[in-house]
């Protein structure tokens, strides 16, 4: 019969580590709950695929050869590693030699939202975590983000499409508030007539040049004056203070970015719509990634 190195496999691995703690074929028959038939033979397939006699009797027992005992410590992690191969990891965060690097794809407006709370909570754990953060927009972009491996994970408006290989799972409905310098504005601009009349930055996110609030005035006969167009929420903040231009931005940038503007209500009648967190499904599974998901969505929660 014609055996080789690949006969090994993990039944004969855990006999050969069962009869060197045992110290005794019938110990470890015991111990494995067979026969003793059973390890001797499985024993002998074992010295016949690696080529020595592993065990030899000394007094009424046996002892390893030396060759055994070199190979021992190599067996014992080989089996860990393919015990590990059929187990979802562990991940604890308060425990120190645990660690996490994580890439991150979003805009300043979760930046703002989201992830201070994020951040301060990573900050608490005892765990090694770290975060990357880079901007994306775009329902193709994070897509092919994700599956690149370029982003571990997303938060982002609701992507238009389905995905097959992309898991998602919604957050917060978010909706349209009208921002403005007040010392610049005896009123408001709470009416539709007020509002248009008024002159406007809008912050348009990538490549993109498409803009619902303009689409929607369209539909209604109507136009506003767009003065100003930046990429980022942050840059509108700082351009429009001091100055008469308005801007319509998602309503809980108000304790942040926009923190000191007046605002009200965007007068037209505008669906609120979904902030949701995205991730590849290879990376389902993964207890890192698992956490990340459930403190993002435990954070999201508060804002609901």
């Amino acid at each position: 019969m014609s055996i080789d190195e690949l006969d090994l496999d993990y039944r004969l691995l855990r006999l050969f580590l069962t009869i060197y703690d045992e110290g005794s074929v019938t110990g470890a028959a015991n111990r494995l709950g067979v026969g003793q038939p059973t390890v001797s033979h499985g024993l002998e397939r074992l010295r016949h695929i690696i080529g020595d006699p592993l065990f030899v009797r000394s007094g009424r027992g046996i002892s390893p050869t030396s060759h055994a005992d070199e190979i021992v410590g190599r067996v014992r992690a080989l089996l860990q590693d393919m015990r590990n191969l059929s187990r979802v990891g562990v991940f604890d965060p308060d425990t120190a030699d645990h660690a996490a690097r994580f890439v991150l794809g979003t805009n300043d407006y979760e930046v703002a939202v989201i992830l201070p709370a994020l951040m301060r909570h990573i900050r608490s754990c005892a765990a090694d975590i770290r975060l990357k953060v880079v901007p994306v927009s775009g329902s193709d972009q994070i897509v092919a983000l994700l599956r690149d491996g370029k982003i571990d994970h997303a938060i982002s408006l609701q992507l238009n499409g389905k995905f097959g290989d992309i898991a998602q799972q919604g957050l917060f409905h978010e909706h349209m508030s009208c921002f403005y310098d007040p010392a610049h504005h005896d009123v408001p601009p709470d009416t539709p007539d007020r509002f248009c009349a008024a002159v406007h930055a809008r912050v348009m996110l990538g490549n993109n040049e498409h803009s619902a609030v303009d689409d929607l005035l369209q539909a209604q006969g109507r136009t506003r004056r767009t003065v100003l167009q930046v990429s980022s929420f942050a840059s509108v903040a700082n351009l429009m203070g001091g100055t008469d231009v308005i801007a319509t931005l998602p309503s809980r940038l108000v304790d942040g970015i926009m923190h000191g503007f007046g605002h009200c209500a965007f007068p037209f009648d505008f669906p609120p719509y979904r902030f949701s967190q995205y991730w590849h499904v290879r990376n389902a599974e993964n207890a890192a990634h698992k956490w990340l998901r459930g403190e993002i969505f435990r954070i999201a929660k508060r804002l609901a």
